[in-house]
């Protein structure tokens, strides 16, 4: 069946000319949606997407990130002017709360062993790596930080959903809100957030005050 009036190159490849114009216009704006405002949703690649198994079923943090710098407790794509090391906030029970540990972690994170020896391979802005602490199931956990469900003793992404009555870190899998798609509680991505997460300015002020300005 003739589909229009092409030059065809070796290989069957249809090359297209004016007339053809009105069906590549067509095929463009299916794909950009010009005309429409909802929201767009990010591919797992643009998220930076990273499976549980690549995470070795551990919950993203600088602890465990190839760009952390062990010694130094710093960070090679943010620099040596920012201190990065997990805490206990407050550090003894209260009558109205309990010490919870907080795990640093970035949108940048690749996991890995931290580098034994310190390095830096930039000055990034922590707001535009969005450089958070995220608060451990319990303090004292080898591992902590973030993953979409808040297994293995991670804390759970609010876009993370499931159904029923279930808690989310007892789940295999459940629905990204912001990703569109199911994913498994232990994937993380660089859309991870949480209502009770400490923002890096807050995290810094807490360190100081426990270990002095250094």
């Amino acid at each position: 069946m003739s589909r229009g009036v092409y030059e065809i190159e070796d290989g069957g490849f249809p090359i297209y000319g004016k007339a053809n114009l009105g069906k590549i216009n067509a095929i463009r704006r299916a794909i950009s949606q010009p005309d429409y405002d909802t929201p767009i949703v990010p591919t797992k690649g643009q998220a930076l997407f990273t499976t549980a198994e690549e995470m070795h079923d551990e919950p993203a943090s600088c602890y465990n990130c190839q760009f952390y710098n062990q010694k130094a407790e710093t960070c090679a794509l943010i620099g040596p002017r920012i201190p990065i090391r997990k805490f206990t906030y407050p550090r003894e029970s209260t009558e109205d709360s309990k010490p919870i540990e907080y795990f640093p972690c970035c949108s940048m994170q690749l996991y890995g062993e931290p580098n034994k020896e310190t390095a830096y391979r930039a000055q990034s802005d922590p707001d535009y790596l969005d450089l958070v602490w995220i608060n451990a199931a319990k303090p004292g956990q080898e591992h902590g930080g973030a993953n979409c469900g808040g297994c293995s003793g991670g804390d759970d992404c609010d876009h993370y959903q499931t159904d029923g009555k279930e808690e989310k870190w007892e789940s295999e899998t459940g629905f990204c809100r912001a990703l569109q798609t199911t994913v498994a509680c232990g994937d993380v991505c660089s859309l991870w957030q949480d209502d009770d997460e400490i923002r890096w300015r807050e995290a810094i002020k807490i360190i100081k005050e426990q270990n002095g300005a250094s």
